[in-house]
């Protein structure tokens, strides 16, 4: 079945499972339309947003639209495509599922009354160019971040992912950044074997030790950007990253330069 659903219907609570029953039946009638993954080389792809919490929402959202402003306009758009980052066990399946697929999904938009009357389109989206575990390799999680073509750095966490406390792996990881150890990928396995804990890193601790990186070599911070469902969202991730600055031990320096030149936006209009 395909990976992603963007339901569109006005139906009610009663004909979702006739709609549900109704999919194959959609699948083979003339009903369907598609956009088939966007004939291009692929190797022009390059990651400007770095994003947590690879899941539906995020593939069936933020990538669809990024997809769509490919194929509007290639040019300006290939140095924005995205690599995920999963920091849980979960995340394994989504990773190996998208590899699988080398990077290409399905988007499902069904439209209609009854099923006699829904429509359905099929999007394929290959903007998503990647996907790593930061368990599996925190040093290179790190890299990841602190590239200079990474511009954005973009969050679906749940609300709950604000509140995860800093840990021990937090701690050793960004030490490393401080030192250079993420810096280059020969060292990533003695950064694991000398840091073990480095595996349990939080988002926040990844953020961090990247911008640690990133200020120690001279760059600018990257923007960022929640996508939670939740009011001022840019503000709750600025508190989150600055109080894990905090928690961090971060220098006085390195706190004032992420509130003063680091950016937060908003992405949820309250209602």
């Amino acid at each position: 079945p395909p990976a992603s659903y963007s339901v569109k219907t006005s139906a009610s609570d009663a004909l979702r499972d006739a709609h549900a029953r109704s999919f194959s039946t959609l699948a083979m009638s003339g009903s369907v339309t598609r956009a088939p993954a966007l004939a291009c080389d692929r190797a022009e792809l390059q990651t400007g947003i770095v994003h947590f919490g690879v899941g539906g929402f995020h593939r069936s959202h933020q990538q669809a639209y990024l997809d769509e402003l490919l194929r509007l306009d290639f040019e300006g758009t290939k140095r924005w495509c995205t690599t995920g980052v999963g920091v849980l066990d979960f995340d394994i399946k989504m990773r190996d599922y998208l590899r699988a697929n080398d990077f290409v999904y399905p988007v499902v938009s069904r439209i209609g009354e009854t099923p006699e009357q829904m429509t359905m389109h099929v999007h394929e989206v290959l903007t998503l160019r990647d996907m790593i575990l930061s368990f599996e390799n925190p040093a290179a999680a790190v890299r990841l971040l602190a590239s200079p073509t990474t511009k954005i750095v973009s969050l679906t966490i749940t609300e709950f992912g604000y509140r995860v406390p800093i840990n021990d792996g937090d701690r050793a990881l960004v030490r490393l950044a401080l030192e250079g150890a993420t810096d280059d990928a020969e060292g990533d396995a003695r950064c694991v074997e000398a840091n073990p804990l480095t595996r349990g890193a939080t988002v926040f601790g990844v953020v961090l030790a990247a911008l640690a990186s990133r200020r120690r070599l001279g760059l600018r911070p990257f923007t960022v950007m929640s996508c939670d469902n939740l009011p001022h969202n840019g503000e709750v991730a600025k508190r989150r990253v600055l109080g894990a600055a905090a928690d961090l031990s971060l220098d006085a320096e390195t706190q004032r330069w992420l509130e003063e030149e680091a950016r937060f936006p908003s992405t949820m209009v309250d209602r």
